[in-house]
């Protein structure tokens, strides 16, 4: 029998023993440990002096042109006649847009308005009437009293011709009474001449009082008839004006029923037609916005609706981090602009369903487009009036040691 020359456990020892070289371990100098400490002092220290904290806050807004777009719709329900432009056609201010009919206008047979402009247009030709007889007769009457005026006028001049000429016998039988008075006192005439010359002088002094009661007659005549010439043309204006200011609110009748069956909308800027939601035949109420113009110096802007407890740090020239919800930031990254304006009062956001509470006033902040940062992202056209963006807005900033020191600076100062 044939036993082994070693034993199993010494086999088994010498296969698990170590192979490789024994190191001695030595740990590292404190030198090293203290330029490392210093190290980081040293960057804590450059952080807290050279680095900055910023208090944000994220708004939301809309994206809208500078001066605002015109929107064209109907005063009241009606129905879409004719499309007068295209889209993105230059328009001029007053430049016919649409045509539409209002059904308020029209009869319940559906036959227009045609009845009530037909008796409009009969009273107004029974007006017109009226005008022209009151014109008439009040020339007739006018020229009837001027005939008299010219009559009497004459008249007048003939009695104050007379009068002058029965005060020229007066004066030669004053004359010839003196005469005979003279030959009387020397006995050369007698008492009959003298008496008959006394009666023909007081017959001449009679007969031109007679004529000065004429002429004033005369002159009340005529100044009767001046009065009512005068009266007559006062009286005929104010016939004419009454009839002429009734035939004017015929015709604006008319013209309000024309405005209401047919109608005609125009551009109320220059500018572009942006967009043309009808098509004829359509119907369409109150408060459709049949078509839009937008203003040919208008540009693309964000308006921003900050809330109270933000708008007081907002100021003009600050630069504001835009995140457009179209574009995704993560994919398209951000764009950029400046605060132009603030509002100091609050407003109704436009176009925007407002976030947080409702009773917090939000107030409107403008901010222009970085050109060359956005467009480097965006392309000409991609970022359209309505499509709403969220910002940041950098509230407050402050370096990192007085952040830090707050409360001892607080301290401090109480």
């Amino acid at each position: 029998m044939n036993s082994p020359l070693f034993r199993q456990e010494v086999i088994d020892a010498g296969r698990q023993r170590l192979t490789g070289t024994v190191v001695a371990a030595v740990p590292p100098s404190a030198r090293v440990y203290t330029t490392l400490i210093v190290a980081v002092v040293l960057a804590l220290a450059l952080l807290l002096t050279f680095g900055s904290y910023a208090r944000r806050a994220q708004v939301r807004g809309v994206i809208a042109y500078s001066q605002g777009v015109s929107r064209i719709t109907p005063p009241a329900e009606a129905k879409v006649e004719k499309v007068l432009v295209r889209e993105g056609q230059a328009v001029d201010a007053g430049t016919p847009l649409l045509t539409v009919s209002l059904t308020q206008g029209r009869d319940p047979g559906g036959e227009g308005i045609a009845s009530q402009l037909l008796q409009i247009d009969r009273q107004y030709g029974e007006l017109r009437r009226q005008k022209d007889l009151s014109g008439l007769l009040g020339s007739t009457e006018t020229q009837s009293l001027r005939t008299q005026q010219q009559g009497i006028a004459q008249s007048l001049d003939s009695l104050v011709r007379q009068e002058k000429l029965v005060a020229e016998q007066a004066r030669l039988a004053e004359a010839q009474l003196q005469r005979s008075q003279r030959l009387s006192k020397q006995g050369a005439a007698t008492k009959a001449e003298l008496e008959e010359r006394q009666a023909a002088l007081l017959a001449r002094k009679l007969e031109r009082e007679t004529l000065a009661e004429r002429i004033i007659a005369q002159r009340e005549a005529l100044k009767t008839i001046e009065t009512q010439i005068a009266s007559r043309a006062i009286g005929a204006d104010q016939a004419g004006s009454q009839l002429a200011e009734r035939m004017a609110a015929l015709a604006e009748q008319r013209a309000r029923l024309l405005r209401q069956d047919r109608l005609t909308l125009t551009a109320p800027i220059a500018g572009s037609v942006g967009d043309l939601a009808v098509r004829p035949g359509q119907r369409v109420d109150a408060s459709t916005v049949m078509a839009a113009v937008v203003p040919s110096a208008s540009t693309l802007e964000a308006q921003l609706y900050a809330p109270s407890s933000a708008v007081g740090f907002v100021r003009p020239g600050q630069k504001v981090r835009l995140m457009f919800d179209a574009f995704p930031y993560q994919k398209y990254g951000t764009g950029s602009g400046t605060v132009t304006w603030v509002s100091t009062v609050p407003t109704p956001p436009v176009g925007l369903n407002q976030t947080g509470s409702a009773s917090e006033p939000m107030f409107r902040v403008r901010v222009k487009f970085d050109a060359s940062e956005t467009a480097s992202r965006f392309r000409a056209g991609q970022l359209r009036d309505g499509m709403t963006l969220s910002a940041n807005l950098i509230l407050e900033d402050r370096s990192l040691w007085e952040v830090f020191l707050e409360p001892v600076l607080k301290a401090m100062r109480s």
